[in-house]
């Protein structure tokens, strides 16, 4: 029999940071009335096909985001208490993106959740499709044994013509039901549900920029870039019709906060309230619940109009109060329960609670340790000081924490992050930089330049950002030219008062075949414009630190189950900006100073390396300074000023090396993807 000593101590990892992750600890009792307003606004949408939305508040800690994991377990099966659950679409947005980007973060979301593959091994979308297809086409028989079938055919080469043929008349006559009016929308469905491009399928529905020759692979339209929003906008609404209307799409809210820069800051606000009132007037399949902090209340009413503002909360709106005593006894059994190491040392006819006591739990709530956070943070601290009292030593200061959270988030930013989500990155995390570091730069509406995606204005002048992390090099030239266009002959000189750059994600090389794209760029470098190379290290560094505002700022930081002030964070930021995201005082340096120490024509000698690396993966600096018609000094100095772009090892003979490779199809072939280490 195993000691208390050895075992988890059953109340540590309290805090549910992702509704996809259901903790199976749980007590139904908690929050019931807000599940239940949840449940019965669902039923509300489907019997009576109109959108409908919730407002959950509560303090930090109070179980927000596990009342939605709770929901996502209800809808997908798993919790048989409440009888069978309705077919469902269950999708989760964390608000972690900028007013001008909302509808292409929640497009994002809606694809990466539809996509998400549920207990059966098929995806959200294909559990969607199959039922319609099947009353659309009656004659197909048994919709997942038609599917499995086709997909079979459409591997064959000798039967992949006909199968094909038949997934488009199957998909034209659903089209035809549904009235989408949306052909690529259709086309890319034909290609997931017979396997096809998947990679590129999957990327367009989340919204990805495709290079041109992925568009003609998978037969869709060039996007235009300057309607992005608007696209995102309207395939938003095609998504929601797609799913009928006897399959509810609820899509949660979370990080509401989020959407502000600083506190004065309530564009991202307003915005969200539009968007929210536009998706209930505009859809009848839809429940839109939106969870806040119980203090941040005001301030999104501050924010919304008030005709959005009823729109948030038509269903209702619930509180999420305080743990009664009877409720924080039930918890902590449950947590006991749950632990089945405690259940091989518990000897028979003890206290329920051992090896807690009763006691414990009433002293927790006179000292307001009453939400399920604090409750199971003050539990965790009394189980280690009964049987494990040298464990108390291990209680991290909250500058400590706050030293690992951050490296731990920097790990997983430069595992995830990117270059196709540069561009809510940089549009989200930017203001919340400069607003940490230079606070007298503040935001300012886009006026000059349509095409802009940020301008920030001080008393020392103007900085406006372009954007150009696009893959495809005609709507990055399309992009370009109409910068050209409203400039005009003007020519910027004065580089101290206002600053115009194109900042692109260095792992983004343009190529020599972009020929317009470099062109149009070199006109508008010849303009004053400035061009900005954002290292992977950048973006990274910027994802971690929106990530840890952002938490902040939705109540969900704690260290030893007590949440971590706003200030704080700001505070220990500002101490170590330097130390802990020096890539972040790079990005800076780029942005802000009058001089960048970069010539212009050098941007076009990195991007030809990296794309001669792309097609060649090793090559010595000699030849590659031959290739190029460049000085080899030069080439070796450039790789050496951004070793974030490419490898270099010291000769004689110097060789250049790309740093990561990646096969075409990887995405959909394991084990395909080859790694160079550094």
């Amino acid at each position: 029999m195993k000691s208390l000593a050895s075992i988890t101590n059953p109340f540590r990892s309290a805090i549910v940071s992702d509704p996809w992750h259901w903790d199976v600890v749980d007590v139904p009792e908690i929050h019931k009335e807000a599940f239940d307003l949840c449940r019965s606004s669902l039923d509300y949408v489907r019997n009576e096909h109109q959108s409908t939305s919730v407002l959950i508040y509560g303090e930090a800690g109070s179980g927000k985001t596990h009342l939605l994991a709770r929901l996502q377990a209800y809808l997908a099966g798993h919790l048989t208490i409440y009888g069978q659950a309705p077919a469902a679409v269950f999708v989760s947005v964390r608000l972690q993106t900028s007013p001008q980007m909302i509808w292409r973060h929640l497009r994002n979301k809606l694809g990466e959740d539809l996509l998400r593959p549920t207990a059966d091994g098929r995806s959200q979308l294909e559990r969607i499709l199959l039922p319609r297809i099947a009353a659309v086409c009656p004659d197909i028989g048994e919709p997942g044994s038609w599917l499995e079938r086709v997909q079979r055919e459409a591997r064959n080469s000798s039967a992949a013509s006909a199968a094909t043929d038949e997934m488009e008349d199957v998909l034209d006559r659903l089209d035809q039901q549904t009235r989408l009016d949306d052909r690529d929308l259709m086309v890319v469905i034909g290609h997931l549900l017979l396997g096809r491009f998947r990679r590129d399928a999957r990327a367009w529905l989340r919204g990805d920029s495709l290079p041109e020759n992925s568009l003609r692979q998978l037969g869709l339209n060039a996007d235009q870039d300057y309607e992005a929003e608007e696209r995102a906008r309207r395939m938003v609404l095609s998504l929601t019709r797609l799913t009928g209307p006897d399959i509810p799409l609820v899509i949660c809210f979370d990080q509401v906060e989020a959407l502000q820069s600083h506190q004065s800051d309530l564009a991202g606000l307003y915005k969200y309230g539009q968007m929210i009132g536009f998706l209930r007037d505009e859809t009848s399949n839809t429940l839109l619940i939106s969870c806040i902090l119980s203090t941040f209340l005001s301030t999104l009413k501050q924010a919304i109009i008030s005709s959005d503002l009823d729109r948030l909360a038509l269903a209702g709106e619930r509180n999420l109060a305080s743990l009664t005593p009877g409720e924080a006894k039930r918890l902590v059994e449950a947590r006991l329960n749950s632990s089945a190491e405690m259940r091989e040392v518990r000897p028979a006819g003890l206290d329920r609670f051992w090896p807690l006591k009763e006691a414990d739990i009433d002293e927790a709530l006179r000292l307001r340790k009453n939400t399920p956070r604090l409750l199971l943070s003050y539990c965790a601290e009394k189980f280690d000081l009964a049987w494990r009292p040298d464990s108390l030593n291990e209680t991290l200061p909250v500058e400590d924490f706050l030293n690992q959270n951050i490296e731990e988030r920097l790990e997983q930013s430069a595992a995830t992050a990117s270059a196709e989500q540069a561009d809510q990155i940089l549009t989200h995390g930017l203001p919340i930089l400069l607003r940490l570091s230079k606070p007298a730069w503040e935001s300012r509406v886009i006026e000059r330049f349509r095409d802009a995606d940020m301008v920030f204005e001080s008393p020392r002048g103007r900085i406006t950002i372009i954007l150009c992390n696009h893959r495809n090099m005609t709507s990055l030239a399309g992009r370009l030219r109409r910068l050209r266009d409203q400039i005009g002959e003007e020519v910027l000189e004065d580089s101290t008062r206002e600053k115009l750059i194109l900042l692109r994600d260095a792992r983004l090389p343009i190529g020599t075949h972009a020929r317009k794209t470099r062109e149009h760029r070199e006109q508008l470098l010849a303009r004053g414009f400035q061009w900005v190379n954002a290292s992977s290290e950048m973006i990274a560094a910027l994802d971690a630190l929106r990530g840890l505002i952002s938490d902040t700022k939705a109540g969900d930081l704690s260290c030893n189950g007590e949440s971590i002030s706003i200030s704080s964070v700001q505070e220990w930021l500002m101490a170590n900006l330097d130390r802990k995201l020096s890539p972040l005082r790079e990005l800076l340096d780029e942005i802000l100073p009058e001089n960048s120490g970069f010539n212009d024509d050098d941007f076009e000698i990195c991007d030809d390396l990296n794309e001669l690396l792309h097609n060649h993966h090793l090559v010595s600096v000699t030849d590659a300074a031959f290739r190029l018609g460049c000085d080899e000094a030069r080439i070796e100095s450039l790789a050496r000023l951004h070793p974030e772009r490419f490898g270099l090892l010291n000769g004689p003979p110097a060789v250049l090396f790309q740093l990561t490779l990646q096969a075409p199809d990887s995405a959909d072939k394991p084990g395909m993807a080859i790694q160079e280490v550094r």
